[in-house]
């Protein structure tokens, strides 16, 4: 039963950067949903009579503070709030994460956005400011969730039927398990 170090060295290897590559993964994405259900929560907890865990900054200069209020005075402020607790709620529990970090990236980039240009603060892009790496986290969990979407990318897509709707079920169906 001889058995060559170097084999083992290699397989190893390969198994630990997997591995590690797939815990990392799972930290961005309960880092990135904690992130969401606080903000959010933060946000929506006045509305039901409780104090904030922080207060909403409302940008530093012009343009960053008009978004900001205009988002708040029409009411969209609180529905992008709404979404960043569902979403952050379904990136922690690991239930509907595709949809989750797709429903996440308009909300994550205006984070960025305002973060970075209407603030005016780019040197803030390589920094672990969590505005920037809100967006870096959501765009690395797409493309590693990108099976998922490539059916949703046919150039010559055919339109469903109303029979599809039997599949509807199906979503709820663990693929660990099915695989055996």
């Amino acid at each position: 039963m001889a058995i060559s170090t170097r084999a083992i060295g290699t397989t190893t290897n390969k198994l630990d950067i997997w591995f590690i590559g797939k815990l990392v993964l799972i930290f961005f994405r309960i880092m990135l949903g904690a992130w969401m259900i606080v903000s959010g929560t933060s946000h929506l907890l006045p509305l039901f009579g409780f104090p904030p865990i922080f207060p909403q900054p409302l940008g530093n200069l012009h343009p960053s503070n008009v978004m900001l209020v205009s988002l708040l005075e029409v009411g969209l402020f609180d529905l992008v709030k709404t979404v960043e607790l569902i979403v952050g709620i379904c990136l922690v529990f690991n239930i509907f994460v595709p949809l989750a970090l797709a429903a996440a990236l308009p909300v994550s980039y205006m984070v960025f956005h305002n973060s970075i240009a209407l603030n005016v603060r780019y040197e803030r892009i390589f920094s672990t400011y969590m505005a920037v790496w809100c967006l870096y986290m959501n765009v690395i969990l797409i493309f590693a969730y990108i099976r998922h979407y490539l059916p949703m990318l046919k150039m010559h897509a055919p339109m469903g039927k109303l029979g599809d709707l039997k599949e509807l079920p199906s979503i709820f169906r663990d693929p660990e398990q099915e695989r055996g």
